[in-house]
């Protein structure tokens, strides 16, 4: 399992260069026992160790489902920045297919970072929510210390600076 997990990140690698970019592997975070039987989780993900204020900022995440799922699930997602400055950001209907059991995930999305964010550590958060019931948060398969507020998940921090070198 973790050949394969390696091969994905070396093929991400290979298409965003690793120059400038974090290559996380989260499959030791991952809840023993789910919420409810049933975990969706970012498994591995990529994105930059710094981004200037005001720039893009790609970021590849691999979503894996463990336990029995509706496959007709239909799901919001939700990214949250949190640091010095707090941005939130979602993405209707962008993790449809997050909880088909057994299927891995690649999910590319890019979020502006706000031009006013201060400089320093931010944090990337992650929360999903069900379409069909009243966007009401779906349990995410991650031990309890990668907990955020609001429902939201810790994945990963990068560097927010004013001008890169």
């Amino acid at each position: 399992m973790r050949l394969i997990l390696l091969l994905l990140l070396g093929g991400l690698w290979s298409c965003y260069g690793s120059e400038g970019r974090q290559n996380i592997d989260l499959s030791d975070a991952v809840a023993e026992r789910p919420v409810d039987g049933i975990g969706h989780y970012v498994y591995a993900l990529s994105l930059p160790e710094r981004v200037e204020a005001g720039r893009p900022m790609d970021i590849q995440m691999e979503w894996r489902t463990a336990g029995s799922v509706d496959p007709n699930a239909r799901y919001v997602m939700d990214i949250r920045f949190s640091g010095p400055a707090t941005k939130d950001y979602t993405v209707a209907s962008s993790a449809n297919t997050v909880g088909e059991l057994h299927l891995n995930n690649w999910l590319s999305h890019r979020f502006v970072v706000p031009a006013d964010f201060p400089e320093g550590t931010y944090t990337v958060g992650v929360r999903l929510r069900d379409e069909k019931n009243n966007l009401a948060t779906v349990p995410v398969g991650y031990r309890q210390e990668r907990a955020m507020e609001d429902g939201f998940w810790r994945l990963a921090d990068f560097a927010v600076v004013s001008v890169m070198d």
